[in-house]
């Protein structure tokens, strides 16, 4: 099922701080960018793992090339395509950080993100970080911050009643589902929490969803450190109506 083309970067036997999982489909153009955006992370000791989800472009030989003078970066290369949300639990399968995060093959995320979620948030004891994000328009449009800051820092704490009245769909076009959750890794595994597989959108919102039902405490980093890439094209702006009815 898998082919790692390297081992986890940390020597020391305990794990890394963080397991970045980034789930790629033909993303050659934006791959290298992604990765690179993790690896630059300050202040924590972590992991890449990109799970090729049966590309067929040159992504495969593009993460290799890059694991090849990187021993934190490892590529998972699937046997068959599962969908983002297959694609990422075989990553979290994988993973050895106390903490895992998601990234999106055509996002990026500031080198102060990491530090600054796990240290909000193991501050508070929390199972769960979300933060702000800025919107980068790949058509020229100005780029601009999800949430206002003061907005973000009047709510430190993100409750599955505030989560879900955000998210009436089609309500408003930025809501709190699109926030890109970090998990304590020992939360997941203890809760039995995983992406759906049988759905292509919303499997993220689920997860999440799920989490704050099952009691994880989730607190917010008002700053954006996550960069949200808006493609044309991109299926979590393209709804089909079998995105819809799934």
């Amino acid at each position: 099922m898998e082919n790692l083309t390297s081992q986890p970067g940390d020597i020391s036997g305990l794990g890394p701080d963080i397991s970045f999982v980034i789930a790629a489909y033909n993303a050659a153009d934006t791959i290298e960018a992604a990765i690179q955006s993790a690896l630059d992370q300050q202040g924590v000791t972590l992991e890449v793992i990109v799970v090729d989800d049966r590309s067929s472009d040159e992504t495969i030989q593009l993460v290799e090339a890059i694991a090849a003078t990187d021993p934190r970066v490892r590529l998972l290369a699937l046997e068959q395509n599962l969908g983002p949300g297959g694609a990422r639990n075989a990553g979290i399968e994988t993973a050895a950080g106390r903490w895992i995060a998601v990234l999106d093959s055509d996002d990026v995320i500031r080198s102060e993100r990491a530090a600054c979620m796990m240290c909000r948030a193991e501050a508070a004891n929390a199972t769960i970080a979300v933060d702000n994000l800025d919107v980068a328009y790949m058509d020229g449009r100005q780029m601009e911050t999800m949430f206002p800051e003061e907005f973000l820092e009047e709510r430190p704490v993100l409750t599955l009643e505030d989560f879900i009245s955000s998210n009436i769909l089609f309500r408003s076009t930025f809501n709190f589902g699109y926030m890109k959750p970090m998990f304590r890794r020992d939360f997941l595994n203890n809760e039995g929490l995983r992406f759906r597989e049988d759905i292509r959108i919303g499997e993220d919102y689920i997860l999440l969803a799920s989490a704050l039902a099952a009691g994880g405490l989730c607190v917010i980093e008002p700053k954006p450190g996550y960069v949200y890439n808006i493609r044309e094209g991109s299926i979590s702006r393209v709804l089909e109506i079998h995105h819809v009815e799934g």
